[in-house]
């Protein structure tokens, strides 16, 4: 997340994400993890920037919930885009 600019929230759950996608956490902890940290996180990620909080509920949630259809590498790569469309709107060129 080098260039970016991000609050811990985000920033903690943008690392969180990034573990899994690089293959430093297995998916069985990422998968048991993600909806307590976005639960835990998420108004403090709505406060540092909405459009983000949102991308992380909506479209992450929704692949993560739908993660048990996908093999570990679909997981990952399906979890690509909104990773990166996170990092659009945190450096302001999203949309």
């Amino acid at each position: 997340m080098s260039g970016v600019k991000a609050g811990e929230n985000i920033a903690f759950m943008m690392n969180f994400v990034c573990d899994f996608i690089d293959e430093r956490m297995d998916r069985l902890s990422f998968e048991l993890d993600f909806n307590h940290y976005l639960n835990e996180k998420y108004d403090g990620m709505y406060r540092e920037n909405h459009e983000a909080a949102e991308v992380f509920a909506d479209r992450i949630g929704d692949i993560v919930d739908m993660s048990s259809k996908m093999t570990d590498d679909e997981f990952r790569d399906a979890l690509c885009d909104p990773y990166d469309l996170v990092l659009d709107i945190l450096k302001g060129s999203a949309y």
